[in-house]
């Protein structure tokens, strides 16, 4: 199988850790490049920890990129103590060697490497949709899908899972919710987008019994980092309350088959008491949704390379 080049835009948070430590041991996949999103880790942390990341687990330099640090518009964030999680990783061991993030732009970046039509590249958003809201399909020919985690469609949204804050409306993702009119944006263009919400992630719950096979399992390099990204998020799994959000976005790109996919046109309300909400609408981008996920696939695929990876460790 030809390897597949994937452009990772992420937020930094446990989740996307997990979901970037699947792509990086995958053996059929070549990350060539991470853009940092607006979402959980602050811009500073989240670059330092996905260029630690990479430097000691990728096979190659994977260059990093800063993009926007606040939404388009408004204030809207995930709550602090989430977001010092995610910026403090406690009991994650990262190397302190590291190359320093690029000096340029990630929205640039996104331009100036999407524009490049013979060299097709697939790209993965895994928080705000900040970085993403200049591009369309003339200027970026070399985008072959945009694999979008965020939303909800026909199922209540997660802005309600905080002490700290409740959405107004109960039907928005959070990732849409912190700038909805960034995603309301990418859903008004032409680009070539597959939607994986809460929909699909709902059904691929993270489950102590998981959490504790994998870090058995886990003993190469990369898998001993994941198994520890994994225990920061214990007590939320504990809870009921953690879903492999990102790492099935993530899973999708090899085995697609793992989801149910449905093309009907999705709206993101921009500003108002419904800010962030996504919803099926003639107004809105024609796009391939995440209906279902096969939960009890999502095990296997996602273990599956960590395991090829261990047996070096064996």
């Amino acid at each position: 199988m030809p390897r597949k080049n994937i452009i990772v835009d992420t937020d930094a948070g446990p989740d996307d850790l997990l979901a970037l430590g699947y792509l990086l041991v995958h053996p059929d996949i070549t990350v060539e490049a991470i853009t940092l999103a607006y979402g959980l880790a602050h811009a500073e942390c989240a670059a330092i920890n996905i260029s630690r990341m990479v430097a000691a687990f990728s096979t190659g330099h994977v260059p990093v990129y800063i993009g926007h640090t606040k939404p388009l518009e408004g204030n809207a964030a995930f709550p602090e103590r989430w977001r010092k999680l995610s910026d403090d990783l406690p009991g994650v061991s990262l190397p302190k060697a590291y190359v320093p993030p690029q000096e340029e732009h990630a929205v640039s970046f996104l331009e100036r490497r999407l524009s490049r039509a013979s060299r097709p590249v697939r790209v993965l958003a895994l928080g705000a949709l900040t970085n993403l809201t200049t591009l369309t399909r003339a200027s970026a020919p070399a985008m072959e899908e945009l694999v979008i985690m965020g939303g909800a469609v026909d199922v209540p949204g997660n802005v309600n899972d905080s002490d700290e804050f409740v959405s107004p409306s109960g039907k928005t993702e959070w990732n849409f919710f912190v700038d909805p009119l960034a995603a309301s944006k990418v859903f008004s263009s032409d680009l070539p987008i597959t939607l994986i919400p809460l929909d699909a992630t709902n059904q691929v719950p993270v489950k102590i019994p998981f959490i504790d096979g994998f870090t058995r399992m886990a003993r190469c390099p990369i898998g001993r980092m994941t198994s520890q990204v994994l225990e920061t998020v214990r007590p939320f799994a504990e809870q009921g309350i953690f879903y492999a959000w990102d790492p099935l976005a993530a899973v999708y790109l090899i085995n697609p088959d793992i989801v149910t996919l449905a093309r009907f046109p999705i709206e993101v309300k921009a500003s108002g008491p419904d800010a962030g909400i996504s919803r099926r609408s003639d107004a809105g981008c024609k796009c391939f949704v995440a209906t279902s996920a096969q939960g009890e696939l999502f095990t296997r695929y996602f273990t599956a390379p960590f395991e090829i990876s261990a047996r070096a460790y064996s």
